[in-house]
């Protein structure tokens, strides 16, 4: 894309969507910083951005808010865009047409950064995954820089890295359909797993892929692709012969693979006993990260131990919140799909009253459902799912009805007994009540929190 390893001084350019997180602020100041005009567009209100907004003003950007249609081209070079605007965004399709370059923070990172970058994506473990990989490279002695869809954005910490450092970045498939703008892959890109997710926003499975596929198809025969060597949807995408990098698998006919607590290889093991992340799909993930480790460092065994024991649980990902009146309340609100659910039930071991539902995505439940019907005590239903949900699982065990997560805790709170876990673990996306998935997960915080002021 032009102009992506040059200096934008001078250059017109449109950030489409400042957000509400600091990704489309960190963008402004990069942009700000290298001399660029700078127009932001969002489509809400000044109000609803008000700190974003007064800093990206600070900062010397001008601010449109409301619509956004094509005349915002008017004047632009080049237009950095907020992952999540959908592919086919009015003013995005009116960029393409006027041949307008479009591109993200990320792509710029993918550009200029000085240190190797160790990419994770797939469609489930990427954060953890992620956080595991960091932990692991501080623990061989690197200043490690955490960031894409983890994190804190990295645009405008450029300056600060050094070659000898690493940088991991947690890439989504929207981030990774406009990195083939720039042709760049990882130096080292890991692949979690490859399920069916985001098909209201790709259109299709293969559409998905092939987004997902851009942290391969650039890497070079000095690169490094950490492969899950059991996982076919993997294979048949035909991200096995992507790009020319080094292969490297892990899992059942890998080059390393768990025994019980341990990672093994040829050449040594790990052990990850007292890793405080639940369940054996965060093996798998720790798994996945020391693959990626010890591709580049071959006896870095003890920093896998070591970086896997400090890896805490992340927001939202099966993080303990409260134990009240002998109940464990699971936050899992990150697990938007089903199979993240079926992680969770599969993962815990006490009786589980699970908090279910919310956005389809437009994948097929049945697994969920057969192991909720095997796995859960009762369930509260919640969001534009439940319906469905409740007629699917109609006889099958205990059902409840709730407008919402905090009356959804109140009655699992009524339901369990000692011993037990209420989980929330949806399965679906947060977006028809909430604007994300942590937002859900804050507010279940908040509810448990108000069961230990009244119990």
């Amino acid at each position: 894309m032009a102009g992506e390893l040059a200096s934008y001084a001078g250059r017109a350019a449109l950030v489409l969507g400042l957000g509400r997180f600091a990704g489309g602020l960190e963008t402004v100041r990069f942009l700000r910083a290298e001399g660029a005009d700078v127009l932001v567009s969002d489509v809400a209100t000044r109000a609803a951005l008000a700190d974003s907004a007064a800093q990206a003003e600070g900062l010397g950007a001008r601010l449109v808010f409301g619509p956004q249609e094509a005349h915002l081209l008017d004047d632009r070079e080049v237009v950095f865009v907020n992952p999540a605007i959908p592919f086919d965004h009015p003013v995005l399709l009116a960029a393409r047409e006027r041949g307008i370059p479009i591109t993200t923070e990320i792509n710029v990172v993918l550009a200029r950064s000085p240190a190797p970058i160790y990419g994770v994506t797939g469609t489930k473990g990427k954060s953890t995954t992620s956080s595991l990989l960091a932990r692991m490279l501080e623990a061989a002695g690197h200043t490690v820089f955490l960031g894409g869809n983890i994190g804190a954005p990295l645009v405008a910490r450029l300056d600060a890295m050094q070659p000898e450092d690493r940088v991991v970045l947690e890439l989504s498939s929207f981030q990774l359909w406009w990195s083939r703008g720039v042709a760049r892959s990882p130096h080292v890109t890991v692949v979690t797993n490859l399920l069916s997710d985001h098909l209201d926003r790709h259109g299709s499975q293969a559409h998905y892929a092939e987004a997902k596929r851009a942290a391969l198809d650039y890497q070079h025969a000095t690169d490094v692709a950490v492969l899950p060597a059991d996982d076919a949807a993997v294979r048949e995408a035909g991200w096995h012969s992507a790009g020319d990098a080094r292969r490297v698998l892990y899992g059942p006919g890998g080059a390393l693979d768990l025994e019980e607590d341990c990672v093994r290889g040829l050449d040594g093991s790990a052990s990850l006993d007292g890793m405080a992340l639940l369940g054996p799909h965060n093996r798998r993930n720790a798994l996945a990260a020391a693959a990626a480790v010890l591709s580049e460092a071959p006896t870095a065994w003890g920093a896998v131990e070591k970086g896997a024991r400090s890896t805490e649980p992340l927001p939202h990902r099966l993080q303990p919140i409260a134990e009240v009146d002998g109940v464990l309340y699971l936050d899992d609100s990150n697990a938007t799909q089903p199979e993240s659910t079926r992680a969770a039930l599969r993962a815990l071991d006490r009786p589980i009253v699970l908090l279910l539902g919310g956005k389809d995505k437009g994948t097929d439940p049945a697994a969920l459902l057969a192991d909720v019907r095997a796995r859960a005590k009762a369930v509260v239903t919640m969001g534009s799912s439940a319906a469905r949900l409740r007629a699917a699982l109609a006889d099958a065990l205990p059902l409840h009805a709730a407008i919402d997560v905090e009356s959804a805790v109140r009655i699992a709170a009524a339901e369990a007994a000692p011993g037990d876990i209420v989980l929330l673990s949806p399965g679906y996306s947060s977006l028809d009540q909430y604007t994300s998935f942590a937002e859900r997960g804050d507010r279940f915080q908040q509810a448990v929190r108000s069961l230990i002021k009244t119990s």
